[in-house]
């Protein structure tokens, strides 16, 4: 982006001090000071650890050439950078984001639900890709900070933008969609994901059907056909809508599967008979695909594009990425998050994929369920992992101690072994000793486990 000092001036409503050229450019909009290049605006965020107005001198050191300060912080003495003083830096931060968004006057996709955002924001950046210029959130910022900084990074050259929206509370995907204001909105479906703050599923639903709210009018909802939640609260959306999932009643769907162990599936489009390779693990990618499709067509994309881009998805890192440890085993690796809904899908794709090999776990806590749920959902995950027949089962944590035990309740002989680990270096020490080429390995659990570093342990021997 190339704005001036005068243009935050007047979106935020903000008084400059220590400003000589109100014409001077901006190139980026940084909220940290490690990331921050030359030429950038440093916006200081203010938490309840954390204060970003402490930080000024490094911002200015590492580039920045302008920053917002709030009206609450005494303003420093000698400063060597225009400040723009406002009542709140994060919503002077929103308000940047949604002048800029109007600015370009590009169509939008917009991507929430509980499970499947990052990846299905990976295949339709693949599938849009092949035809036009276009930009993603990068990693994971799709909160009320990441997807303003996401807007204002956008080329002016981008065509189409696909912007991932993620919340905690109510009323979050609301404020991310009117700032985005996307032609296109998807949502992938409704877990447990969260569940701690909304009180049920059907509450999650309420909040992901909130991206609706800065819909455009002539847009396209695109929704799990499959969730019974999701097709009693559409009806009263005005929107064009597509269902997408496994059922009979939807409007596309994969068919006339052919799996390919380790490399992915081929699948039929039930719309046009049309045949895609995807070389993604999990059966669930397919109905991810299955959105990318929709959006191309939405774009009036041909059904070769489409599947060209599939040919050439790159996904964000620690999501069912295969990987070999230095003792030969491979493992999956699916470690950047997990609820019930994701936990589950990846064990049924580790049961299905590579026949002939030990098929081994190690699952950790799935965070922020709930004390209400957490201990149910997570004994259910024990007994799915031996209902699906995995031979060994290794966990970590408190809550992985209850899906060992929920394990053990269902266990009718020996034949899976179940070992609960104190650490994840304990854990992953045992499993590197036994490890071996002919057993395939899912290591699993919310980002706090922090099971990559068992992954770097396995992979590199660090």
């Amino acid at each position: 982006m190339k704005r001036s000092i005068s243009w935050i001036d007047e979106t935020t409503g903000g008084q400059t001090v220590f400003v000589e050229d109100k014409d001077k450019l901006i190139s980026s909009v940084s909220t940290d000071t490690r990331s921050l290049q030359q030429g950038a605006l440093y916006v200081p965020l203010v938490g309840d650890r954390f204060n970003g107005h402490q930080f000024l001198s490094q911002a200015m050191e590492a580039g920045a050439v302008v920053a917002l300060w709030s009206e609450l912080e005494p303003i420093p003495e000698g400063c060597s950078i225009p400040l723009i003083v406002v009542p709140d830096t994060l919503t002077a931060l929103q308000q940047m984001a949604k002048k800029y968004r109007e600015e370009l006057a590009i169509p939008i996709v917009g991507i929430t639900g509980s499970n499947g955002k990052t990846t299905t924001k990976d295949l339709v950046a693949a599938v849009l890709g092949q035809a036009f210029r276009v930009h993603k959130t990068v990693g994971n910022l799709n909160n009320h900070i990441g997807v303003p900084l996401t807007l204002l990074s956008i080329p002016e050259e981008t065509e189409i933008a696909i912007v991932e929206m993620g919340m905690n509370h109510t009323g979050e995907i609301s404020l991310l969609s009117q700032l985005a204001t996307p032609q296109v909105a998807i949502v992938t479906n409704i877990g447990e994901s969260h569940i701690a703050h909304f009180g049920s599923r059907e509450g999650i639903a309420d909040a992901k059907l909130e991206i609706v709210e800065g819909l455009s009018p002539n847009g396209t909802l695109i929704y799990d056909g499959d969730e019974p939640l999701l097709a009693e609260k559409v009806r009263q959306i005005p929107q064009t809508q597509i269902r997408i999932g496994w059922g009979e009643m939807n409007d596309e769907m994969p068919m006339d599967v052919e799996v390919l162990g380790t490399e992915g599936f081929t699948f039929q489009s039930r719309q046009t008979h049309h045949r895609y390779r995807l070389p993604l693990l999990g059966r669930h990618n397919m109905v991810n695909a299955c959105y990318a499709i929709a959006v191309g067509r939405f774009f009036q994309m041909s059904e070769a594009q489409i599947a060209q881009g599939f040919l050439h998805v790159g996904l964000t890192g620690m999501r069912l990425e295969m990987l070999t440890a230095k003792n030969g085993m491979p493992i999956i690796n699916d470690c950047y998050n997990a609820s019930p809904t994701s936990m589950k899908a990846a064990i049924r794709l580790l049961q299905e994929i590579e026949p002939t090999k030990e098929k081994w776990a190690l699952l950790g806590d799935i965070r922020e369920l709930g004390e209400e749920w957490e201990e149910s959902y997570h004994r259910e995950l024990g007994a799915y992992v031996i209902e699906k027949g995995i031979h060994k089962l290794f966990t970590v944590g408190d809550r992985g101690k209850w899906i060992a035990e929920g394990a053990k309740e269902v266990r009718h002989d020996l034949s899976c072994e179940i070992i609960h680990f104190s650490s994840v270096e304990e854990a992953s020490k045992h499993i590197d000793k036994i490890g071996h080429p002919q057993a395939l390995i899912l290591v699993k659990a919310s980002r706090a486990m922090k099971l990559d570093q068992a992954i770097r342990s396995l992979v590199e021997g660090a």
